[in-house]
């Protein structure tokens, strides 16, 4: 049979495998002088490069074709696309890497990268990086980063993170984070981060902040905090804020705050608050609807509108307050309701109850019991109504 009669692809592969034993044991095989073809470890290349394993190469424009694991190429530029079964390696990755093993920059990666295992990079990765395991840089992480396991960044994140179970950073993390189990941020938060468990913070929280556990921040959760259990901050918490059990602050509990548990600001409590167990503020005041089926107390003062079914009790109340069993203060300017109200200093107003009980009445009661200390005998103890007016 004639050479030229063997079809087209059997002579392709008739040429190859003559050239491959020269192309092994030679540096590099070239068709044209640092253009064109490449079969072999050409250090320096403009166009379609293929090579068995990958070593001191310094430069690569268009596409790098690997078969085996990279070895050390700490000056390797890669322009253009790079695939491979172990995967690229190069110092710089710009454009499309493609590894079923893994994608690995010495220094970074600019473009999109995807690993069957992981990409990992020494510097920072820009783009797209998607990844069967985990994606882990020791800089900054910018745009869509995807990891089946984890993202890990020693940087700050920018951008878009979803990690199949934590999603973790040792800077800022700005955008979107989200992980099936849990967003670490060693810095502060900004935008969107959910988590099945927990989303941890060393610095503050800002914008949306959905948990299946809880949200912990070492600064302030501000925005909308959503979490099945708590909302922990060591600053302020203001916004929306809902929990399963308990929103606490170190420092203030502002906006509209929803738990069937307890509500604690450390240093006050203040909007619209819903606490099925108790309302509490620390050493600050509470102040506007507070609104509970237990407690509503504060050391310093509440004003607005309080209920509590259990109690209200604070030295000094202003506005209106409601419980079924009893409130409790040192001064108060407004309206309590309860089957016991006590008064112990000064009451500027009307208190309604079963047994009102007052030091200095400048106002009316209103029970089935009445006492005002400052009133003459034998119009101390009244039944039905009490007053007294300065």
């Amino acid at each position: 049979m004639k050479f030229d009669r063997v079809p087209a692809f059997v002579r392709l592969l008739a040429i190859l495998s003559m050239l491959l034993p020269a192309s092994l044991s030679a540096q590099s095989l070239d068709m044209f002088a640092g253009t064109g073809l490449s079969i072999g470890n050409s250090r320096r290349w403009n166009g379609l490069r293929i090579n068995f394993r990958d070593r001191a190469v310094e430069q690569v424009n268009g596409i790098n074709v690997t078969l085996w694991e990279a070895k050390e190429n700490p000056d390797f530029t890669m322009n253009g696309m790079a695939l491979g079964i172990f995967g690229p390696r190069a110092a710089r990755l710009n454009g499309i890497a493609l590894g079923l093993g893994g994608v690995i920059a010495e220094d970074r990666l600019r473009g999109i990268g995807i690993g069957g295992l992981g990409i990992v990079s020494q510097g920072g990765i820009e783009g797209f990086a998607l990844a069967g395991l985990g994606t882990v840089t020791q800089g900054d992480l910018r745009g869509l980063s995807i990891g089946g396991l984890g993202v890990v960044s020693q940087g700050h994140i920018q951008g878009i993170a979803l990690a199949g179970l934590g999603a973790v950073v040792e800077g800022d993390m700005n955008g979107i984070g989200l992980a099936g189990l849990g967003v670490v941020s060693q810095g502060g938060m900004n935008g969107i981060v959910a988590a099945g468990l927990g989303t941890v913070a060393q610095g503050h929280v800002r914008g949306i902040a959905l948990a299946g556990l809880g949200t912990v921040s070492q600064g302030s959760i501000t925005g909308i905090g959503v979490a099945g259990l708590g909302l922990v901050a060591q600053g302020d918490v203001k916004w929306l804020n809902i929990a399963g059990i308990a929103v606490v602050a170190q420092n203030r509990v502002e906006g509209v705050t929803l738990t069937p548990g307890a509500v604690v600001g450390n240093r006050g409590v203040r909007g619209i608050t819903v606490g099925g167990l108790a309302i509490v503020g620390g050493a600050g005041p509470v102040r506007g609807l507070a609104l509970s089926l237990g407690a509503v107390e504060s050391p310093d003062r509440i004003a607005g509108l309080a209920t509590g079914a259990y109690r209200i009790r604070t030295p000094e109340f202003s506005g209106g307050a409601v419980s079924i069993a009893m409130t409790r203060f040192r001064d108060l300017d407004g309206l309590a309701v309860g089957a016991y109200n006590e008064v112990r200093g000064r009451q500027r107003g009307i208190t309604v109850g079963v047994y009102n009980r007052t030091e200095e009445l400048n106002g009316v009661q209103i029970g089935l019991l009445n006492y005002a200390a400052n009133n003459r005998a034998p119009f101390r103890w009244l039944p039905l109504i009490n007053a007294h007016f300065d």
